[in-house]
């Protein structure tokens, strides 16, 4: 997908996955994409309840890809996308790095 179908998606909305299994010291994600540019995150370990890490970033679009970036500590970049046929989208990483899948919910339901 191009990423201004990534960003038609996205924008306004929220999307929830992993980045990388829970075995392997995964971490639960939620991110809020704003209209003006900006991410706002949160983050915990995989499968666990409690109390959620925050962070900011924010996304662009640059040669027709997403382009994100989420701080010093997490990944960032300019990616390429794919629709699932279950309505998820897959992050291709790219590098040897596990790709993140991540749904798409309505809106900023827990106001990041």
């Amino acid at each position: 997908m191009k990423g201004a179908d990534i960003a038609k998606l996205v924008i306004g909305n929220t999307i929830e996955g992993k980045y990388q299994a829970c075995s392997a010291g995964g971490m639960d994600f939620q991110e809020h994409y704003t209209v003006d540019g900006k991410i706002r995150g949160q983050e915990r370990p995989c499968a666990q309840a409690g109390q959620w890490q925050h962070y900011q970033g924010f996304w662009k679009i640059e040669n027709e890809k997403f382009c994100v970036n989420l701080g010093s500590e997490r990944t960032g970049g300019c990616f390429d996308y794919v629709a699932n046929p279950d309505g998820t989208v897959t992050r291709l990483m790219g590098g040897g790095k596990s790709s993140v899948v991540f749904q798409i919910v309505d809106g900023n339901p827990d106001h990041l």
